[in-house]
């Protein structure tokens, strides 16, 4: 968030879905594209949605170029050492579309798989693949089974995908519309992921979208009363919650970026006090001030400059370091770490710090030994000078 959170769809540092530039085949570069779609009660502003619901917004919506659903699920899966526990999704049939995701291999699920007839299909999230079938080619086509169900691979994620609100997903499936909650209109159990149409907002989008839901309270009073809409952008519904927590760290690593700050401008403040008689003398010379403070510009950016490149070197070795304390199995369910690098942000922050370091370190000596002083500088020196030759005088001299 970290996080190169959606490098295509949200292009939001702090957000925590992943979804790889060169898969996107479909995406918009604005990242206010894609949007959170939710119902609303009095007490949850933002609640989950039901099937029947779902499908009469979709139908009649004139602002999303696509909407789609998905929920999580558990599975049994059937192994040869017996069955093992693993967490499902489930969505409909044009969600990775909408996300602007290619599979890796095969394909994605077709529109007419949004019911209960014909073969159950599949597709594996990238670890999975790799964990569970060694990442063989052959896997298209193959049977697993699920619950007891046979399910059908058509097709396995790229790498670089991973779906923050549900980032543990091992098997993606559909939605089947004849279960017992896909029938009941007061069954809510889905989350809507739209993608807006080009010059549509995101206000637009709850306008129309809470219209339709109005209508849909006088058709249906006894389930959807009282029931509204939510439209937020999915960078929103992804991080909100997450803001407050990363302010909370952002703040305690600028307060010890200050800290440290300050203890390096005082160690510089006391150095240029022991250099008072050198600035005075060279004033004296005819030095101006300005060729003076140049000096210690000069200095400022030479030592800013290398805490910098250190500073950068270290980070990059720390994550290297963490990255390989993560076992290869965990990394493959991680796709975002694999990516856990710099780039023009981090080192645009990096330059705007090392240009505060420079300014620091070079204007606090500069100020201390203003033209001002530089006779009482020398006058100190004299002294100095004085007092010595005094103290080592000749026996009667």
């Amino acid at each position: 968030m970290a996080v190169v959170p959606w490098r295509c769809q949200l292009g939001d540092p702090t957000a925590l879905t992943f979804v790889s530039l060169k898969q996107c085949t479909n995406c918009k570069p604005d990242p206010t594209r894609l949007v959170e779609v939710t119902e609303s009660a009095p007490l949850f502003p933002r609640a989950n949605l039901s099937y029947l619901d779902y499908q009469d917004w979709k139908r009649s919506n004139t602002v999303f170029r696509s909407l789609d659903v998905f929920t999580g699920d558990g599975f049994l899966l059937t192994t040869p050492t017996g069955a093992e526990p693993t967490i499902g999704g489930v969505v409909s049939p044009t969600f990775f579309r909408t996300l602007g995701v290619n599979p890796l291999l095969g394909q994605d699920f077709s529109e007419n798989k949004e019911d209960s007839g014909g073969p159950h299909a599949v597709v594996l999230s990238y670890g999975t693949w790799r964990k569970r079938f060694g990442g063989r080619t052959d896997v298209l086509g193959a049977g697993v089974a699920l619950s007891g169900e046979m399910y059908t691979i058509i097709g396995v994620l790229p790498a670089e995908f991973q779906f923050a609100p549900r980032p543990t997903v091992e098997f993606w499936t559909t939605i089947n519309a004849k279960n017992s909650c896909a029938i009941r209109r007061s069954c809510h159990n889905l989350d809507g992921v739209a993608r807006l149409k080009d010059g549509v907002s995101v206000a637009g989008a709850l306008a129309n979208i809470t219209a339709i839901a109005k209508q849909l309270e006088l058709q249906y009073p006894d389930s959807n009363r009282g029931q509204g809409a939510s439209v937020i952008p999915l960078s929103e519904a992804i991080v909100g919650r997450f803001r407050p927590i990363l302010m909370v760290l952002m703040g305690g690593a600028g307060l010890l970026l200050l800290i440290a700050g300050v203890n390096v401008a005082s160690l510089v403040l006391v150095r240029s006090e022991g250099r008072k008689r050198e600035m005075a003398v060279r004033s004296a010379l005819g030095a101006s001030i300005t060729r003076m403070v140049s000096q210690f510009v000069t200095e400022g950016l030479v030592v800013a400059l290398a805490a910098s490149v250190l500073g950068l070197l270290f980070a990059s070795w720390a994550m290297q370091g963490m990255q390989k304390l993560i076992p290869a199995d965990m990394l493959a369910g991680m796709p975002y770490l694999s990516d856990l690098g710099f780039n023009w942000r981090v080192l645009a922050y990096a330059a705007a710090l090392a240009v505060l370091a420079m300014v620091l370190f070079s204007v606090t000596p500069a100020l201390h030994l203003s033209v001002s002083k530089m006779g009482d500088g020398l006058a100190e020196g004299s002294r100095g000078g004085f007092g010595a030759l005094f103290r080592n005088r000749p026996a009667g001299w």
